[in-house]
């Protein structure tokens, strides 16, 4: 089967650095937890072209709890072939401040409470009703982490389909975006690195 088309496509490539990255005008400082599993990296972004819908704000490593394990699913994916689905919008924001907005990956399917899960969070940009300029976008998530930071590495891979959604407020809104990825392991681990690449779909309910 040909490789999916995509219209309007943006990517941005996401990677964990050893260093303190600026993204959006956030600066993120090495993660160190004093207990659990150690984390020394940072998300940056390169994006190849504009990305308007949202930004990364933050990442770190969290035990699922069960509140983090019964939220929604960021959408729903349709066949087998790449990153192709049915977006799930967010909530409209009335005013500001925002309440945040939690989600799942379609993958795995039942997060573990007690499980480490990798926590993103996102800040998407939800425009005015008035504007027409709603959008939706696809994620996937790759994540390479060591138990107890001893080779073998452990490669997890989590995709969904989200879609900003509109305000009614006077103005665009900020809302913020928690992701949860269950890792599979309740065995203290290493992050290694972190890839995002995001996509905009072609319509607000369809991806691509």
């Amino acid at each position: 089967m040909a490789p999916l088309k995509r219209k309007y496509r943006t990517v941005y490539l996401v990677t964990a650095a050893l260093m303190v990255a600026l993204i959006g005008g956030y600066a993120l400082a090495a993660t160190t937890l004093t207990t659990g599993p150690t984390q020394s990296s940072n998300v940056t972004t390169s994006p190849t072209s504009g990305f308007s819908q949202g930004t990364v704000s933050s990442e770190q490593l969290v035990v699922l709890t069960t509140a983090m394990s019964g939220v929604a699913t960021a959408g729903a994916q349709t066949g087998t072939v790449g990153l192709a689905g049915t977006p799930a919008a967010l909530t409209a924001c009335t005013a500001a401040p925002c309440v945040a907005q939690n989600f799942r990956p379609v993958t795995p399917a039942t997060p573990v409470v007690g499980d480490w899960a990798e926590q993103i969070v996102l800040s998407v940009t939800q425009p005015t009703t008035a504007s027409g300029n709603a959008a939706a976008f696809d994620f996937s998530v790759t994540i390479v982490f060591e138990p107890n930071g001893v080779t073998p590495s452990t490669t997890a891979v989590f995709q969904g389909y989200l879609g900003t959604g509109s305000t009614t407020a006077a103005g665009s809104e900020t809302v913020p975006v928690f992701l949860f990825m269950d890792l599979g392991t309740t065995t203290v681990l290493t992050i290694m690195t972190i890839s995002l690449v995001f996509n905009t779909c072609s319509t607000t309910s369809t991806c691509p």
